[in-house]
């Protein structure tokens, strides 16, 4: 895509507005972002949720995500030797 230069804001709102498909662009975004929320889904829970510590707050994430470590093994990961 080349780069265009503009001296005025109105010489960069008449480039934009000439341009054939330029509205065409925005529905294809929004058409986008549509079908990415619609397969990719809510990847985290709703709401607001208060924890007296933080290792509650852990406990909980670690459950959300579906993982079934222990916060032990979480917490201090093996490095490979």
């Amino acid at each position: 895509m080349p780069v265009e230069r503009f001296r005025t804001l109105e010489e960069a709102e008449r480039a934009l507005q000439s341009r054939s498909g330029a509205l065409d662009l925005f529905k294809r975004i929004r058409t986008h972002w549509h079908r990415v929320g619609t397969f990719a889904g809510r990847r985290y829970p709703s709401g607001v949720r208060l924890y007296a510590s933080l290792e509650d707050a852990e406990v909980d994430r670690l459950r959300w995500i579906g993982n079934t470590t222990t916060k032990e093994d979480h917490l201090s990961p093996e490095i490979p030797g």
